[in-house]
């Protein structure tokens, strides 16, 4: 490492669990520890997503102790700090459904465009995530957390298959948290691999194990991780968990049902789980992830598919009744999008980046994608013809926090909220002055227009800049550690006996 060595940077992070005082983050925590007082949003368009509310022009927003107490024009401002915002648009922070954040150190490092794009799992999550470290895997969510909050998503579901041991998984949800952004964390109870840099398997047994059953280890793993980090309710960001993949590895039907039962026993407020809807090898071919959990009894709320792609329309109502939730991820379902069948089953569904390795967290870009995914068929068209811009920013405001469960707390804004928000510029010359605001922030925002971003009434991000984020020394340690999980990675070899 050039500016600061490994030894150097453990040193300064007191260890392996104890990840996290990274130089660039220190005053990052002095401004996260702050007190949060009364603001005072002053004059900005305020686009409510609140149904009774709607858009507001020219209207005040007032913050108090992280909840947003009233809205409204000409409200008074004793004993608050003032942010004049005349002609920017206050919205709602985004909602990201679904989203590897541990991936962040590697984005770049195999895209969809390249012709090795088929080989994303055995890179990435089965060389890469296997060689790195728990300082590695910290990095990844400090700084995927980081990225969300530049792009205005203030709650992200970070699907987390990178804890593979009890350091990873402290060092994983240590990270997360330390970003500041709110949501769920949710510890993926599976994959506890055998092999490392230097180890020689084959392709289908690394593939196995990478969507294989828990192990005991794993669910003890996730109670310590729950009971360290997430031990209050209040927090923006909770305690959540991942389930593995049954339709990508050999499986018993009661190995499926044990691991959803079990998951449940943990107290976590979302279980997520990736179910494209497809046969599952090894299994008959009939086989359905969401029937079987439904006739065993084990569809819950608080259940969250990621994908969904293939799901049947019965499916969706049993999620629907169930009171689960749905993520589309538009950028990479290369035109599969379930986000029309959800709609016209009345299931909750938002939407994500999904794996950042791959994908821009401009996530302006996934709500455009995510109307032109369900513009895709006659059906869809059908749809998206019923639509207007702010049903289409529903699914990354308060439609993707019902998906969620989060809802009561966060999506819109409203008077009891908590105050996730977001405040845009709008001076750029083509950011359109015309139609609705949701129109205006659904077709022309960009990242580069968002000012300020509030988590729970906190000022992450200020006049276009992170609070005490220093990117150069980030980006010097990510490039560092992408250096060497890359290299290490290249020295698993995989056979195809």
């Amino acid at each position: 490492m050039s500016d600061l060595s490994r030894n150097d940077f453990l040193r300064l992070a007191g260890g392996v669990i104890a990840i996290g005082s990274l130089p660039v983050a220190s005053s990052v925590a002095a401004e996260k520890g702050r007190a949060t007082g009364r603001t005072l949003i002053r004059g900005a368009d305020v686009l409510t997503m609140d149904p009774q509310l709607g858009e507001l022009k020219v209207s005040d927003v007032l913050i108090d102790q992280g909840r947003i107490v009233k809205v409204g024009k000409g409200l008074d401002s004793s004993g608050a700090q003032v942010l004049n915002a005349p002609g920017m648009i206050l919205m709602p922070g985004l909602i990201d459904g679904h989203r590897h954040t541990w991936q962040s150190i590697l984005m770049g490092t195999l895209v969809r465009t390249s012709k090795r794009s088929g080989t994303y799992f055995e890179f990435i999550n089965e060389k890469c995530g296997v060689v790195m470290r728990p300082d590695d895997v910290y990095l990844g969510n400090y700084l995927g957390g980081l990225l969300a909050l530049n792009n205005g998503v203030t709650s992200l579901v970070d699907h987390s298959h990178i804890c593979h041991t009890a350091e990873k998984g402290d060092a994983a949800a240590k990270g997360l948290k330390d970003s500041g952004i709110g949501g769920f964390f949710c510890y993926q109870v599976t994959f506890s691999p055998t092999y490392g840099a230097g180890s020689k398997i084959k392709a289908t047994e690394a593939s196995n194990e990478f969507h294989g059953a828990p192990d005991e280890a794993h669910f003890k793993n996730a109670v310590v991780v729950r009971d360290k980090y997430f031990a209050s309710s209040a927090d923006p960001l909770q305690f959540g968990v991942g389930l593995s993949n049954p339709e990508f590895a050999p499986r018993t039907v009661e190995s499926i049902r044990q691991e959803m039962s079990r998951a449940q026993t943990l107290g976590a407020k979302l279980i997520t789980q990736h179910v494209y809807g497809t046969r599952v090898p090894g299994l008959a071919e009939s086989y359905r992830v969401i029937v079987d959990y439904q006739s065993a009894g084990l569809l819950c709320k608080g259940y969250h598919v990621s994908h969904g792609t293939s799901l049947n329309e019965d499916e969706i109502k049993m999620l629907r009744d169930a009171g689960a939730g749905l993520c589309a991820l538009p950028l990479g379902e290369q035109g599969l999008s379930p986000l029309v069948r959800a709609k016209q089953g009345g299931l909750p569904a938002g939407i994500g980046v999904d794996v950042t390795v791959q994908n821009d967290p401009n996530f302006f870009e996934v709500i455009r994608a995510s109307y032109a995914s369900m513009a895709r068929t006659p059906e869809g068209r059908k749809v998206t013809q019923t639509m207007e811009s702010a049903d289409v920013l529903d699914l990354a405001t308060l439609g993707g926090a019902r998906a969620i469960g989060m809802d009561a707390q966060v999506g819109s804004i409203t008077p009891g909220k908590r105050a996730d928000l977001v405040l845009l510029r709008t001076d750029r010359l083509d950011f359109a002055s015309a139609g609705t605001l949701a129109d205006r922030v659904v077709n022309f925002a960009r990242p580069q227009d968002i000012d300020t971003v509030w988590v729970a009434g906190k000022a992450l991000k200020k006049n276009g800049a992170m609070v005490g984020v220093d990117w150069s020394k980030l980006r010097t340690r990510m490039l560092e550690a992408q250096a060497y999980v890359v290299e290490k990675a290249g020295q698993i070899e995989f056979t195809r006996e």
